[in-house]
């Protein structure tokens, strides 16, 4: 009934209307952050339904899954319906005090649906490698419940069956590591928001851990958002890696990818780690290269990890801009280009510009603490999630291969805007923090943009001739 390419297009559109909305209406001013935070995830769902369908479409995964009415791909479009749904209600005063319990309502279903996609995406890669091989072949065709324990294990390869994974390659482990870091993070922010419902209940074993039951209820939201952005950021460079082909060649360019992509990939898996920790018993890495009054400069322990990944994100750079897609270098093309910029704007905004702060946090702590909360503000909103939306757009554009005039001028638009962001983020955080000035107005113009390059890409998207998937699962 939907093709990918449909939902796809429709995913972007609605991403961009969400955040425009926000940035034109604004939340009323008698919401507070809560629901700043709700209405934020009606842009967060979509840019992991988008995700989620360039997994299947660049891994071929249609091909795969199993031919059943509600397909991975249309849950995940629902769950963006949904959650786009719960944040009108939260636009509008009226309506928030008409439905006090809908939007609420609305946003559990999108949650619920979004981490279902999770879960059933991570378990598709996971068993992908013995499908495309023809080993993984479920005789049964009714599963009563005795049988389901033999069904699940069935999941778990057979020594026999090891060499498939080991060639799998870089691309395919960081792609399958992302999806399940990803599907933890949802795990821990769903259940955040279950414990801010309900309250701590089942989990009032860990309380002592964080002192008090609001502390831990609060010291959620961090790992949650930081190990999702991450993740799917992650799966970005794997699906480019795929996307550009750059493991089918040999030779040097091929070998700095999967040193770049095996890097990712140990980054990812640690700072999951870090960031479940962190969550469950308030574990705190230590802090490197300590220096200042009582100690207050240094590199967090958790972010220090966390550049484990963007090492290896830069280190697969190179090559991926020479990859050669269609006689055409990827250096040479502003869609391509721009989408790998994204990953060193992401260096610039989250790397260096955060340990600059962390290293004079006695500065940033005092004298210019306006400048650091410009900067706790921005960076998850641009260096994040923006960037993240932005990079899994331009993929969408450049998998469903449209040329001429109208992908030329979105790369170009994208770059500009790119470029005119991150330059206002760093000016605004670093120079002039009040709102109103220079400054902040560079950044508004760089996010608007990007903003207009997202729409000509979904035109793009809407043009694109697709071709139907067959299923071969049987």
């Amino acid at each position: 009934m939907l093709s990918l390419k449909s939902i796809t297009w429709a995913t972007s559109l609605i991403i961009v209307i969400m955040a425009g909305l926000y940035a034109i209406l604004g939340l009323p001013p008698g919401l507070d952050t809560y629901y700043a935070t709700l209405y934020f995830h009606s842009i967060g769902v979509g840019i992991a339904a988008l995700a989620t369908y360039l997994v299947i479409s660049i891994f071929n995964l249609q091909k795969y899954e199993p031919p059943i009415d509600f397909p991975i791909s249309y849950r995940a479009f629902a769950a963006v319906v949904f959650a786009a749904a719960g944040g009108i209600f939260y636009l509008s005063p009226i309506l928030d005090a008409s439905f006090p319990d809908i939007p609420l309502g609305l946003y559990v279903v999108a949650f619920i649906l979004i981490g279902d996609v999770g879960g059933a995406l991570f378990v598709q890669l996971a068993i992908m490698p013995r499908k495309q091989a023809g080993t993984y072949k479920p005789k049964m065709k009714a599963f009563p419940p005795r049988m389901w324990p033999q069904y699940v294990l069935r999941m778990i390869p057979k020594r026999k069956e090891f060499s498939l994974y080991a060639k799998a390659g870089a691309g395919y482990w960081l792609a399958l590591l992302s999806v399940g870091s990803a599907f933890i993070a949802g795990m821990i922010g769903f259940a955040n928001l279950w414990m801010m419902i309900f309250g701590v209940g089942i989990f009032s074993f860990l309380v002592p851990f964080f002192g008090d039951a609001g502390t831990f209820v609060g010291a959620l939201a961090g790992p949650h958002s930081h190990e999702m952005g991450l993740a799917i950021m992650a799966g970005v460079v794997a699906l480019v890696a795929h996307r550009f082909k750059v493991l089918d060649v040999k030779g040097l360019r091929r070998n700095v990818a999967d040193i770049g992509l095996w890097i990712s990939s140990i980054g990812i898996v640690a700072i999951t780690v870090v960031m479940v920790l962190e969550a469950v018993i308030n574990f705190a890495p230590p802090v490197l290269f300590q220096g200042g009054p009582d100690g207050v400069n240094g590199m967090a322990g958790d972010d220090t990890v966390m550049v484990i990944t963007a090492l290896g994100a830069m280190i697969a750079l190179i090559p991926l801009a020479l990859a050669k897609l269609g006689g055409k270098s990827s250096w040479k093309d502003g869609v391509r280009l721009t989408l790998l910029g994204t990953w060193v704007a992401a260096v610039i905004n989250s790397v260096l510009e955060g340990f600059y702060i962390e290293f004079h946090e006695d500065v940033f702590g005092s004298t210019m603490s306006a400048n650091h909360d410009v900067f706790a503000n921005v960076n998850p909103m641009f260096g994040i999630f923006t960037l993240a939306a932005l990079a899994l757009v331009l993929l969408a554009v450049d998998y469903y291969q449209v040329g001429g005039m109208l992908r030329r001028v979105t790369g170009w638009l994208a770059g500009v805007g790119l470029i005119v962001a991150t330059l206002g983020t760093s000016l605004w955080a670093f120079v002039d923090p009040t709102i109103g000035g220079f400054s902040y107005w560079l950044y508004i113009l760089g996010v608007m943009i990007i903003g207009v390059s997202a729409l000509t890409a979904v035109g793009i998207m809407y043009k694109a001739k697709i071709r139907r998937i067959a299923r071969s699962e049987g």
